[in-house]
């Protein structure tokens, strides 16, 4: 950040002193910053604080002061982490996991602002078409279910009016094929 100094109507070189204490200045441009610390009460306060700045880290990454640390302290944080790590274990991590998803989808869709339609398109077009096959699915089933209780209200109607022994048969079939659908659904849950 620069300062201008009101009284010279200069600017001061702020910019400029971290190249100065790093040394990267030449003599002649050094020789001209050091004339205006000379008499700039802010950048003689913005030099010291770099310094004390840069003396405080120094000191922090001296090796004398070091931690030393014990010789299987890696594999100790390894497994204190992987023993407190429950993973997706539990219901709500999931819920919370799906929430963390949806608010960075939110969070890109903002930040891509006016352009997330097109970003977006692609995407739009994959879940349309998946929901088409679903649909497509949902309504097969349906279509299979409806003529199946066609059918059955069609024979079981015939069977009452015949005999009492059909209608024992067509209720034993359908409990049989409702006990097969069941299994079939369950095994198709399962892939």
């Amino acid at each position: 950040m620069e300062h201008i100094d009101i009284e010279k109507g200069t600017v001061c070189p702020s910019p400029e002193l971290s190249a100065y204490i790093d040394g990267e200045l030449s003599r002649r441009d050094e020789l001209e910053l050091e004339q205006h610390v000379s008499g700039c009460r802010t950048c003689t306060d913005d030099l010291n604080l770099q310094k004390s700045f840069l003396n405080a880290l120094d000191y922090s990454l001296d090796e004398k002061n070091e931690i030393d640390l014990p010789c299987d302290f890696t594999r100790a944080v390894v497994a204190n982490a992987e023993s407190r790590v429950s993973g997706l274990r539990r219901p709500h991590e999931r819920r919370n996991a799906a929430f963390i998803c949806v608010a960075l989808i939110m969070f890109s869709l903002f930040a891509l602002g006016s352009s997330s339609e097109i970003a977006l398109a692609g995407t739009v077009a994959i879940f349309e078409k998946v929901l088409a096959v679903v649909l497509s699915a949902g309504h097969l089933v349906y279509d299979v279910a409806l003529g199946s209780a066609i059918i059955f209200r069609t024979l079981s109607s015939k069977a009452l009016l015949d005999s009492g022994t059909s209608v024992l048969v067509f209720l034993a079939l359908f409990v049989l094929s409702l006990c097969l659908f069941s299994r079939l659904a369950v095994r198709f849950r399962r892939t």
